[in-house]
């Protein structure tokens, strides 16, 4: 094993677009695009954690080349703004000079997040020869009614500045944005693709590894590259042959710790730690709102607590489950659960 790079998941991190695991007919068609060197906006739509964000990270810093840092920008829109970020969006606020109409004489103010995130971004010209920036958008569905002031800046600064929508559900995406960019479905990685990375990589660090454990290693991880690899690492800590016993065993082990120390975060009070440990665990392994509360309901009913204070959790957990089933925002759901097992704890 690499001592340089000790965590497997960045040393074998994709850094051209050919390395890219799979997907080879949308990696065609960015590949064209490339050689084009002109494309509309776009969307990419798929699963959580199954590598849209890395597909155009990859993909923007191919089409811009040296120019690449200078021109590029990925934002999040389920992150909330801080409180200065929210200051200055209201400082920058302008009375309208209109005299007649229904915005006459009114305080004008550009949605916060465009106006901090997004705005300062695309107003800024392209530096160097590139044909334009691109601005990659991740989570884009959060923005909710936002979206309206979104789609009034592609329409204006398009020709300076290109943008990469990424979302799991389009169904909470405005129809004017969605016709605005040529959309790109991305599916999970196939399962000879996979297990070509996986062979691969059990190569490089020494590893011992069958087909039906591979096979399992695709089931459990669900596709996706970056759970695998840091399960297959995981299994290699206790030695270099992996089998079904070990793959499962540390599976289980690798939710159960980090849902356990962000529930006991929650229950000693401590909002901004564990709402800060809950979205390093969404975004670097990519469950969803509905596997989040599962795994804190599992981790919930093993530790030794009184009958009403367990009966209390639970249902403040299952509220946040039906909560997060109509589309709400991952981030709010789960921060939300977090304050109020931070107030009860209070009482524990």
């Amino acid at each position: 094993m690499n001592t340089e790079i000790p965590i497997w998941r960045i040393k074998y991190y994709p850094k051209e677009l050919k390395e890219f695991c799979g997907r080879d007919s949308i990696k065609e068609t960015l590949q064209q695009i490339i050689k084009q060197k002109n494309f509309p906006h776009l969307l990419f739509i798929g699963s959580e954690g199954i590598g849209k964000t890395t597909l155009a990270q990859l993909f923007a810093k191919e089409f811009l080349g040296n120019n690449f840092d200078a021109n590029f920008k990925l934002i999040y829109a389920n992150v909330p703004l801080s409180d200065d970020e929210r200051n200055q969006a209201k400082s920058e606020a302008y009375i309208s000079t209109s005299k007649i109409g229904s915005i006459a004489g009114k305080r004008i103010t550009t949605p916060a997040f465009i106006q901090v995130k997004v705005k300062p971004f695309v107003q800024l010209k392209v530096i160097g020869d590139a044909p334009f920036k691109i601005l990659i958008v991740k989570n884009f569905e959060s923005l909710g009614s936002d979206q309206q002031g979104f789609r009034r800046l592609m329409e204006i600064y398009g020709s300076n500045c290109r943008m990469i929508l990424i979302t799991t559900k389009v169904s909470n995406i405005i129809d004017p944005i969605i016709s605005r960019c040529q959309i790109i479905l991305i599916s999970r990685v196939k399962r000879d693709r996979f297990k070509d990375l996986i062979i691969e990589i059990a190569k490089n660090e020494s590893l011992v590894i069958d087909d039906t454990v591979i096979e399992a290693l695709y089931k459990v991880s669900e596709g996706k590259i970056s759970k695998a690899i840091d399960l297959l690492q995981l299994c290699s800590i206790s030695g270099k042959t992996i089998d079904m016993q070990k793959l499962y065993e540390n599976s289980q082990r690798l939710q159960n710790d980090l849902v356990k120390n962000l529930l006991l975060m929650a229950l000693q009070g401590d909002f901004p730690k564990s709402r800060e440990m809950a979205r390093k665990i969404i975004s670097n392994y990519k469950y969803d709102s509905h596997e989040v509360f599962t795994l804190l309901l599992k981790e919930l009913n093993k530790i030794p607590l009184n009958e009403f204070a367990r009966k209390k959790l639970i249902n403040l957990i299952a509220d946040s489950d039906f909560r997060a089933i109509d589309g709400r925002d991952i981030d709010i759901q789960i921060s939300a659960l977090l304050s109020k097992i931070c107030l009860f704890s209070e009482y524990l």
